[in-house]
């Protein structure tokens, strides 16, 4: 992995994304650090709110920015409120974007709430407003949205696979100011849906959740969750993994693995079961990028840096119950039995210095970040990258974005900020 040699105007993180024609498309998130637990209710002050739709060309280098408050984009307040929150859910289908949920303040009321909204983004015409601010079009002519409390999550996940539902997987309902001792109402299932898009009018099938009853196993949020493979009687399938999460009731971290099938039908193995696997490290959400191979018919996920229970000091694993951020990386393997290990990879974020705040600090990042992949790699659904095509060193994409924090373990706002920085990362496969 190494720095590229371009970057975003602002940073960003906990934000979604796109790709469309070689070039990447990022909205929501925020653009300070990580949060605080002050008692003043400014722990998510609105001014750090992300306004800005980015898109950016890896070939040309180019960063082209214009505001959901422009003049031209004939968005109402609502809309903005909903397209700058934290932390929604957000997956591509074809040339669509769509969004759930998330958390931010109605400027209406001044309540800070999760919003029960479903957005639907034409791509590649929301680039061409991006791109082109002296040319006629609005914004709103490419966004469409609807309300449903099904959509009402933020530190969720969502995704579909071909004709599947759409999974909005675990998350949580957080309302009113983000203070210490706070939670959220864990949605505990998978809540699943049939969006309804001709292009035009949007509409949603709500379909039962599963389980059926709330499972606290699934009380989880700000989780990695992935798509992977699998292959069972004779044909491939997708599914999706829930690696880690956080918090389990007494406020620590998931480690036991949750399987989603595509049709939405949760599992967990049993965490008293000595022979069940427990995830160690990188166990926040941060920039993830799958590999499968069909040779060995197995499924590789690699999870950059971020915040992590887990994690090595001069060679020696140690854990910390404040939760630090690394730079290490892990890649988790899972054979064609759901058996999963995890690696401590040899390379991890290039060092670079702060500049300012713990000035000389070693930068951390990863956390609330997002893996672009290259064009110019094969894949399978979900960008899940094509392993054995990859025969010699192959730039495989970017991470873009998240926090860099000057600390493992922050104490003041000023310890952490958004990342404008976008890493080059490279795959060199084993001989």
């Amino acid at each position: 992995m190494k720095v590229a040699d371009f970057t975003l105007p602002n940073g960003i993180h906990s934000f979604v994304e796109a790709a469309h024609d070689g070039k990447w498309l990022f909205m929501t998130g925020r653009t300070n650090g990580m949060h605080t637990f002050e008692s003043d209710q400014n722990n998510f002050p609105p001014s750090s709110q992300n306004l800005l739709i980015y898109v950016v060309d890896p070939k040309t280098k180019q960063v082209f920015t214009r505001a959901l408050d422009d003049p031209n984009s004939g968005l109402s307040q609502e809309q903005i409120d909903s397209l700058s929150v934290t932390s929604a859910q957000g997956y591509q289908w074809k040339k669509r974007l769509y969004i759930t949920g998330g958390y931010g303040i109605e400027t209406s009321t001044g309540n800070y709430t999760t919003f029960d909204i479903l957005t639907a983004v034409d791509v590649p015409g929301l680039m061409h407003w991006v791109m082109n601010p002296n040319k006629p079009g609005r914004a709103v002519d490419h966004i469409r949205q609807l309300h449903n409390p099904v959509f009402k999550v933020t530190g969720g996940y969502m995704n579909r696979s071909s004709g599947e539902p759409t999974l909005l997987i675990f998350g949580q309902d957080f309302e009113g100011y983000y203070l210490h001792g706070g939670d959220g109402d864990y949605t505990e299932q998978v809540r699943r849906f049939y969006i309804k898009d001709d292009g035009k009018k949007l509409g949603v099938k709500v379909l039962p959740s599963k389980p059926a009853e709330q499972d606290p196993n699934y009380r989880r949020r700000d989780l990695n969750v992935v798509p992977v493979i699998h292959r069972h009687r004779g044909k491939y399938h997708n599914d999706f993994v829930a690696y880690a999460g956080v918090f389990t009731p007494t406020t620590g971290v998931w480690t036991v693995p949750v399987t989603i099938s595509g049709t939405g039908h949760p599992h967990m193995d049993n965490p008293d079961n000595p022979e069940t696997f427990k995830q160690a490290m990188n166990q926040y959400v941060c920039a993830a990028i799958g590999l499968y191979s069909k040779e060995t018919r197995e499924m590789y996920t690699i999870l950059a840096g971020g915040i992590s229970f887990g994690f090595f000091d001069d060679g020696e694993f140690e854990t910390d119950e404040e939760f630090p951020f690394i730079n290490q990386i892990t890649t988790i393997r899972r054979n064609n039995d759901n058996q999963d290990a995890q690696f401590l990879m040899a390379n991890e974020y290039p060092t670079i210095l702060s500049p300012g705040s713990n000035l000389g600090n070693t930068l951390l990042f990863g956390a609330g970040a997002a893996f672009m992949r290259s064009d110019d790699v094969e894949s399978y659904e979900h960008d899940i990258l094509k392993l054995d095509r990859i025969k010699e060193k192959t730039v495989i994409g970017h991470i873009v974005g998240g926090i860099q924090s000057t600390l493992p373990n922050t104490n003041v706002a000023s310890d952490s900020s958004a990342s404008q920085y976008i890493f080059e990362v490279s795959l060199i496969p084993k001989r």
